[in-house]
């Protein structure tokens, strides 16, 4: 076992099952649904076990020449990596997938420095898991991406999720994320109201060489979040231009 074959040769690429629900993560559909109205395409593979994933998803990276997107969800969620933090092969592919070919990288998942093995120091990116809790995270309008995503009809102000979130973030790659007033909320008596610490986030992206990496820890696939993967899906499909930037 390894990959589901995908249904065809679209420019996205949803990767589910590494969750602890296996396939068909909750955010799969709705992703998929939000693309789709955009009037955009995309492939599903589900992992169902075995160790061939990585060698499988380093041919996709290294030979599937019109993929531009891949979404993975659950990554660091489950109890398996499924062999993809030893597989040199696969972390190289990825990387130049996105820092050469310009590919946009979008990564959910709980615990980067368990199961995901530190991937974003694949990109020399200091992303680390936080707190897990709902709150407000709010948009930042300093992020480098504003001037084309605010100007999107369903950019949210604001995401409202509980979520895995992340620290270590440069300020400018905070897409949502924590202020001072923020707070948890719970309809369990004692937890809500609790203060959150500033400057996590719930989505950060960052433009790394010619491509963007991404990551939300959002686990109930809220309608913000999911509009903001498919705006940034879309606009750089559309060919959104950013500056080479070393990660």
């Amino acid at each position: 076992k390894g990959l589901g074959k995908p249904s065809d040769d679209k420019s996205c690429l949803i990767v589910d099952g590494m969750g602890p629900l296996g396939r068909d993560d909750i955010s799969t559909a709705p992703i998929m649904e939000a693309l789709k109205a955009r009037g955009m395409g995309c492939s599903v593979a589900h992992i169902d076990g075995g160790k061939c994933i990585p060698e499988q998803l380093a041919l996709i990276f290294q030979h599937k020449q019109q993929l531009r997107v891949c979404i993975i969800l659950g990554w660091g969620s489950g109890e398996y990596d499924f062999g993809c933090n030893e597989h040199d092969g696969f972390r190289q592919e990825m990387v130049s997938w996105v820092q050469d070919k310009g590919g946009t990288l979008i990564v959910q998942g709980e615990r980067i420095e368990y199961a995901a093995g530190n991937w974003p120091q694949w990109f020399g990116l200091n992303w680390k898991s936080s707190d897990y809790s709902r709150t407000v995270h709010t948009r930042n309008e300093n992020h480098w991406s504003i001037p084309w995503f605010a100007k999107d009809k369903d950019a949210p102000k604001q995401i409202n999720a509980k979520s895995c979130m992340i620290d270590g973030v440069e300020k400018d790659d905070i897409l949502f994320g924590t202020t001072e007033n923020s707070a948890t909320f719970s309809p369990v008596p004692g937890f809500g109201g609790r203060d959150v610490k500033p400057d996590q986030s719930t989505f950060a992206m960052s433009k790394c060489g010619n491509g963007i990496v991404a990551f939300f820890g959002d686990v109930n696939a809220e309608t913000s979040t999911i509009a903001t993967v498919a705006i940034i899906s879309q606009k750089k499909l559309v060919g959104v231009q950013n500056e080479p930037t070393t990660c």
